[in-house]
């Protein structure tokens, strides 16, 4: 296995579906990213092979969250300036709808035995995922436990 990543490149392609360029070989699949790009499965590599896990997964519904403090910091900051006594309307998206996360769970990608972990903020709602890949299969969004 090459220790060297080749080019890759997340994009889009023309109907919308997401997609990675390896080299110059577009893939849709994160297991085909794997058998293109070998070393994205080295520890080294963790945050480039959760970027096209996560993109190749949900496009940009999903930010990979790869500063855990700053993720608490912005979350929080939402969550502060809310009016807490507001009241739940269809449509609207508050992070007290959900409540707060235990930010100790939050880490940066990394690779936990052979599965791929990584969190992904959920762009619409705000709130956090932990994704968990294991080898040969497709990655598990799981939304943290909230608390209020």
């Amino acid at each position: 296995m090459s220790d060297d990543l080749p080019p890759i490149e997340v994009d889009f392609a023309r109907n919308g579906a997401p997609v990675v360029i390896i080299g110059q070989v577009e893939t849709f699949d994160p297991l085909e990213a794997i058998r293109l790009a070998p070393a994205l499965v080295d520890p080294k590599w963790v945050r480039a092979y959760a970027q096209v896990v996560n993109h190749l997964a949900h496009g940009s519904d999903f930010d990979l969250i790869m500063d855990p403090a700053a993720f608490h910091t912005k979350y929080m900051a939402t969550y502060d300036t809310e009016d807490p006594g507001e009241e739940v309307a269809p449509g609207a998206v508050r992070l007290h709808n959900f409540g707060i996360p235990d930010f100790t769970e939050i880490t940066p990608p990394a690779m936990v035995g052979t599965n791929l972990v990584f969190f992904a903020e959920n762009v619409f709602m705000g709130i956090p995922y932990k994704v968990v890949m294991a080898p040969g299969a497709q990655p598990q969004y799981v939304p943290l436990g909230l608390k209020e």
